[in-house]
């Protein structure tokens, strides 16, 4: 199904209780991310980046400014905890990716005094691909989630990102009509 001019497809997904609970440790990993490594590895994983609002932001604005751009909207609508936003280690020790759950500020996502989260962004670094990570990762932000007492996660991906799709599906997300998005 092509996309109207300047959008694309997103597949949301969202996890209750009674979804599959993610296991309590994976193969890699995962400590507070550093904030400079952060900006690196974000900015590696947009440049090389398998999303449509990815590959259309780096000739529109460039590496350094998608980064920018993604730091700036985030305060806006999010909040998080110190440590939630990870980075993971495989058993070799190398950082492979990273993950930013976060939880919607706005109480009119909240339920009963529970708050709703999403994984604001995450990736794996291009030279570790294909091996599992995005599972691990979305594994690891849902743990989070759950312990922060989260009603519902929510959250989309570029129906072209059959990876974070896959991993999604895998982690036992329930899977909703996909809609389009501006791409800027």
């Amino acid at each position: 199904m092509e996309a109207a001019k300047g959008q694309y497809w997103k597949t949301p997904f969202y996890w209750e209780p009674g979804c599959r609970v993610p296991p309590t440790a994976d193969a890699l990993a995962f400590e507070a991310a550093t904030d400079e490594w952060l900006r690196f590895a974000i900015g590696h994983v947009i440049e090389h980046g398998t999303d449509e609002s990815d590959k259309s932001n780096v000739p529109r604005i460039g590496v350094d400014a998608a980064v920018e751009e993604l730091y700036d909207l985030f305060p806006r609508y999010f909040q998080r905890e110190a440590g939630w936003w990870k980075a993971a280690r495989d058993a070799s020790g190398a950082l492979v990716g990273f993950v930013l759950p976060v939880i919607f500020q706005e109480e009119r996502f909240w339920k009963e005094g529970r708050p709703q989260g999403t994984i604001y962004y995450m990736g794996v670094l291009p030279e570790f691909r294909r091996r599992g990570h995005a599972l691990e990762l979305v594994d690891e932000a849902t743990r989070v989630f759950i312990g922060a007492d989260c009603w519902r996660i929510f959250c989309d991906t570029g129906t072209d990102n059959v990876a974070m799709v896959r991993a999604f599906r895998k982690a036992g997300y329930v899977e909703c009509t996909p809609w389009q998005r501006p791409l800027a």
